[in-house]
C-alpha cells in the first residue's frame, strides 16, 4: 500500500467568524478565527489537493470581501511552502463546490479534478429557483457552477455517482450526501492501520465533533443547506472512520496549527504537518510557533 503525506496549507482567514456559523445553535456566542485552507496529499506518485480555495482576481473577490477574509495569498504562494508548484499538482478533488473550495480552478492547468455529478447539479438547480434558494446559496458563486460545467464538458472534471473506493492505493473518496450542500464528499487516507479523513465543511471545528468545551455533545455546523439529522449522521461517521479526531482534517479549523506541527509564516498564514510517509523530511524550515503565539 501507498504511503502519504498530509499537510493543511492555510491560504487566507476571517479573524472574526460568527460562532453561529460553526455551531448549531450558539447564535450570540461571539466569534473566533476561522481558517481557509486546503489540503496537499502527497504519495503514489501523485499530487493531491483535495478543495482549491477561491481565487480574489475574479467574481470570488465579490465572496471573499463579504465575508471579511484577509491575508489572501495564491497557491504558487501557498504551495510554495512545501516545496510544490500548482502546475505539478495531478488530481483535484473537490469536496463541493462552494466558491472557497472550488473557486481557484484556473490555477491547476494539469489537474483532473473530481465533483459528485449531484453537487453539480443541485448546484446549478438552486441558482436556476434562486428565488426559492437565495438563503442557502450565499456562497455559491454562479461563475464557478458555470466554469465547472465546462470543465466537465472538457472531461477534465469527473463527475462521479457515490463514493470511490482506492481511487489510488488507499485513498478513497466517501459521499457525505444533504449535509452542507446536497452532494458533498470527503477523502479518507489509509496509514498503517489508521484512517485519516478530510472533511470538507461537514465540519468547522474539532468540536463539532468533540462537543463545544468538549462536552461529548456532537454539534452540527451552523451554515448549511441539508438536512440537520444528516449532518450529525456524517460527523459521526467521519470521526468513528478517523477513530480519534485529531485525524480529522478540518480545513476552517484554527485549532489544528496548535494540535499538529505548524509554522506561521511572514504573511500571516500557517501551515500544519499532519501526516509524514515514512522516511520523509519534514517541509517545516522552521521551528513552529508556541501554541500561545497563534491568534
Amino acid at each position: 500500500m501507498s504511503s502519504y503525506s498530509i499537510w493543511m496549507l492555510e491560504y487566507s482567514h476571517c479573524l472574526e467568524q460568527p460562532m453561529g456559523c460553526i455551531f448549531y445553535g450558539q447564535w450570540n456566542a461571539g466569534t473566533r478565527m476561522f481558517a481557509y485552507s486546503y489540503a496537499y496529499i502527497e504519495g503514489g506518485g501523485h499530487k493531491i489537493l483535495v478543495d482549491i480555495g477561491h481565487d480574489n482576481a475574479s467574481s470570488n473577490k465579490h465572496y471573499n470581501d463579504i465575508n471579511d477574509i484577509v491575508d489572501w495569498q495564491p497557491p504558487a504562494e501557498v504551495l510554495a511552502k512545501v516545496g510544490v508548484t500548482p502546475d505539478e499538482i495531478d488530481t483535484v478533488i473537490l469536496t463541493h463546490a462552494h466558491y472557497d473550495h472550488a473557486g481557484g480552478y484556473r490555477y491547476f492547468p494539469n489537474a483532473t479534478f473530481y465533483l459528485q455529478k449531484i453537487e453539480l447539479e443541485s448546484s446549478r438547480w438552486a441558482l436556476d429557483n434562486r428565488h426559492l434558494y437565495s438563503s442557502i446559496i450565499g456562497a455559491l458563486d454562479p461563475e464557478d457552477v458555470t466554469e465547472l460545467e465546462k470543465l466537465a464538458a472538457s472531461g477534465r472534471l469527473t463527475l462521479l455517482d457515490g463514493p470511490v473506493e482506492n481511487l489510488f492505493p488507499g485513498l478513497h473518496i466517501r459521499t457525505a450526501y444533504d449535509t452542507h450542500t446536497m452532494g458533498g464528499q470527503y477523502v479518507v487516507v489509509e496509514d498503517a492501520g489508521q484512517n485519516w479523513v478530510v472533511t470538507g465543511d461537514a465540519l468547522y471545528s474539532y468540536e463539532n465533533a468533540e462537543g463545544i468545551g468538549g462536552s461529548g455533545e456532537m454539534v452540527n455546523i451552523g451554515f448549511g443547506g441539508g438536512s440537520g439529522w444528516r449532518g450529525l449522521q456524517i460527523i459521526d461517521e467521519m470521526a468513528r472512520t478517523a477513530g480519534d479526531t485529531n485525524r480529522l482534517v478540518i480545513v476552517h479549523e484554527y485549532a489544528t496549527f496548535s494540535r499538529h506541527p505548524s509554522r506561521k509564516y511572514d504573511d500571516g498564514l500557517s501551515v500544519a504537518e499532519l501526516l509524514l510517509a515514512p522516511g520523509s523530511a519534514s517541509r517545516l524550515t522552521a521551528p513552529a510557533p508556541a501554541a500561545a503565539e497563534l491568534p
